[in-house]
């Protein structure tokens, strides 16, 4: 069974593509955006765009993390490629794209399943609040700010008294 809007998600515990453990934050907004392959122009421009408005993000209090299966190596060469700040994690095991029921088949000519172009944002309770299945990787990173903007929105408007 595949995490879905509403389920609440574990901790993330795994490896960054620059080797070291990552952990979710605690009490903050997170988009999680799985995607397929390092190599391709379609996973550049989605990472990319995510990191034009990483700053956007992260003053609205929101973790971005991007996950693929890719070894750490190419990974490693995405990131210089893409000038990218926030973390990428290394979904080699298939763990997080199983839990979150993004795995498809595998491509022609290749053995491993990779993950489909998939984002989910998961509220500060650790609950998903949205999921954009098969994203157009050079719209995604602007349709999720615009969602993360009227969520908070709402949050303020439903506690006026919440700074």
């Amino acid at each position: 069974m595949s995490l879905s809007i509403g389920d609440h998600v574990p901790e993330l515990t795994a490896m960054q593509d620059n080797g070291r453990p990552y952990t979710s934050g605690a009490g903050r907004w997170q988009v999680l955006f799985f995607f397929p392959k390092t190599a391709t122009i379609h996973c550049q421009l989605q990472a990319r765009r995510y990191q034009a408005v990483a700053a956007d993000f992260q003053a609205l209090g929101v973790d971005v993390v991007g996950i693929n299966g890719d070894a750490r190596q190419e990974q490693a060469v995405f990131r210089d490629l893409c000038k990218l700040d926030y973390p990428l994690l290394n979904d080699r095991a298939q763990t997080l794209s199983a839990a979150f029921g993004v795995l498809d088949e595998p491509w022609p000519g290749e053995e491993v399943r990779r993950p489909r172009r998939d984002t989910f944002l998961v509220a500060p309770d650790g609950v998903i609040t949205d999921h954009w299945q098969d994203v157009n990787p050079g719209e995604d990173a602007a349709t999720v700010l615009a969602r993360v903007r009227e969520r908070l929105e709402l949050t303020l408007a439903s506690n006026p008294n919440s700074c």
